[in-house]
Order: C-alpha cells, then sequence, then structure tokens
C-alpha cells in the first residue's frame, strides 16, 4: 500500500478506535497496541490494511491480511482475530468496507466471466487475494473524498463501484460469482447463515434448515462445513455465544436474562461455553471487551 494513503489516513485518525465516514459502507480502524485473540463476526465485508497486518482464523485455518493483499468475508461468518504487532510507533491502519449486494450482483451480471464450467467444487467463504495497483489508486481516491461529505456523496458511489469491479477481477474472487448464482450451493448455505442471525433464539435443527433450501442432510452438512469451516452446530453455538456477549455489553442484561434471549435453557451451561470460547465469565464480558477488543 503507497505511503501517501498512510500519510492520509494518519491526519484523519489521530486515537485508536472505529470511524465512520461520510461513505455508509466505509469505515476506518485504528489500534495502536497488540490485540489478543478475540472471536467476533465478520459480516460481508472487505477489509484493507495500510500499515501492520492482522491474523484470522476460521475455525482452524489462518488467514494473513496486510498491506499487499486484503481480506473478503463473503458471508457472516465466526472468526478470531488477532494482531500481533501493533504499536504506537506503528499501529495498525485499516478501512472496512461492507459488500454492496446489489452492486455486486449488478456488476457481474455486466462481466464477460463464465466459470461455469470450473466451478464444480464448493468454495470457502472467506479469502485473500492481492492488492493490485488499480486497486492501490482507488483506495487513495476514496481516502481523500471521504474527507469532504460533498465528495463523498458526489464521487464516493462510483468509486467504490469501480473498487468492486477489480474486487471481482481478482484471482481469487470466484467464490462471489458463485455466491449470486441462486441456485448454487453457497448461496443456498449464504442464505442459511442470514437465516440463523435471524432467528438465533429459535430452536434450530439441521433437518429443518436443510429442508428450507430444497438439500438433503448429507449434502447440507458437508457443503456447510466446506464454506464456513464450521459444522451447522458449531457454527450455531458461535453465533448464540457472539450475540450473548453483544447483548451483555450493549443492553447491560442479566447473564441468565441473556441465555434465554440467544436459546440457552440452562444456564450454566450458557456460562461454561462462553468462557470456554472468550475465555472470560458472561459477568466480566464488558470489562473484558473494554481491555481488549476494539473491532
Amino acid at each position: 500500500m503507497n505511503q501517501k494513503s498512510l500519510n492520509e489516513l494518519e491526519k484523519l485518525l489521530k486515537e485508536d478506535g472505529l470511524y465512520n465516514t461520510y461513505l455508509d459502507n466505509l469505515k476506518l480502524f485504528k489500534v495502536s497496541s497488540p490485540m489478543v485473540l478475540s472471536p467476533c463476526v465478520y459480516d460481508n465485508w472487505v477489509v484493507f490494511t495500510f500499515q501492520n497486518s492482522k491474523t484470522v482464523k476460521l475455525n482452524n485455518h489462518v488467514l494473513e491480511y496486510n498491506k499487499s493483499n486484503y481480506l473478503v468475508a463473503s458471508s457472516k461468518l465466526p472468526l478470531e482475530g488477532q494482531t500481533y504487532f501493533a504499536s504506537q510507533e506503528e499501529p495498525m491502519i485499516s478501512m472496512i468496507i461492507s459488500i454492496d449486494e446489489k452492486e455486486i450482483y449488478q456488476l457481474i451480471q455486466e462481466l464477460s466471466e463464465d466459470f461455469s464450467d470450473e466451478l464444480t467444487d464448493t468454495l470457502q467463504g472467506t479469502f485473500v487475494d492481492s492488492v493490485t495497483p488499480e486497486i492501490e489508486d482507488l483506495l487513495y481516491k476514496l481516502i481523500k473524498v471521504i474527507k469532504s461529505k460533498e465528495e463523498s456523496r458526489i464521487l464516493g458511489k462510483a468509486l467504490l463501484k469501480e473498487l468492486f469491479y477489480r474486487i471481482l477481477k481478482g484471482k481469487n474472487a470466484k467464490f462471489l460469482y458463485k455466491l449470486f448464482d441462486k441456485s448454487s450451493k453457497e448461496a443456498k448455505i449464504a442464505r442459511t447463515l442470514q437465516s440463523i442471525h435471524n432467528g438465533f433464539s429459535n430452536n434450530l435443527d439441521i433437518e429443518s434448515l436443510a429442508r428450507e433450501e430444497d438439500m438433503s442432510v448429507a449434502s447440507f452438512h458437508t457443503h456447510f462445513k466446506k464454506i464456513t469451516l464450521h459444522t451447522p452446530l458449531q457454527y450455531i453455538k458461535k453465533i448464540r455465544l457472539t450475540k450473548a456477549r453483544d447483548l451483555i455489553i450493549q443492553e447491560n442484561l442479566q447473564v441468565n436474562e441473556v441465555a434465554t434471549k440467544v436459546g440457552y435453557e440452562n444456564i450454566s451451561h450458557f456460562s461454561r461455553e462462553f468462557k470456554k470460547y472468550f475465555g472470560f465469565s458472561p459477568k466480566d464480558a464488558k470489562v473484558s471487551y473494554a481491555e481488549y477488543n476494539l473491532e
């Protein structure tokens, strides 16, 4: 990533934290100290890093993104993220862009690529790709534009559209093409992930989820794991626990209320699983989040 982009960002980001911009689907992030391995949900994002690097684990699969590549998390996936080397002298600075599904779909319709013959295997929903000179140039233009509300409104959408086009031309972007083919296994599993997020407190059973997408249980289970690297039950548990943490932090609810809201009947079981996943108990969630997490 070129130095002039970093210079502009350093002028904008005086303190650590997550920054909104005049473009609704573009945020900036800065952290000046190492971040411990922390569970979080990446939600249809493209993440660019201008300085330092971040490691994410999708179950046991490890991906690293830095100034030479970018991360695409094109489905709602429970990841664990860690920043090893961030410091006051060299903070991690990144840009998080929400994927515009309508824009991506329209671009795919206009592109001439036909992967129908080669895309026989089910693809993983999170991948990294290389930052090209064209992408680097676009990111610099976006950084300049987001300083102005007027320029963001007038120029921002066109710049983002071109950026999505460049992402679709990346060598690892084939998953995105399958994701927007409504009959593909990738699209079916993506719809299931959304259903789980919308109904995480319900009694979710695998047979019903598979039937909703007209899939056998065996096929559903196989493709779900290939795309998310989790079994359906692992995924549901991690989403419920992440939602529970968010409820504790954002709504200041009691542990028993939170457990019920996310679909747990046994409070002790909920507390054990929560601590095993996050490394701290539900009652300590607020303090631990404030000390260690800046997602």
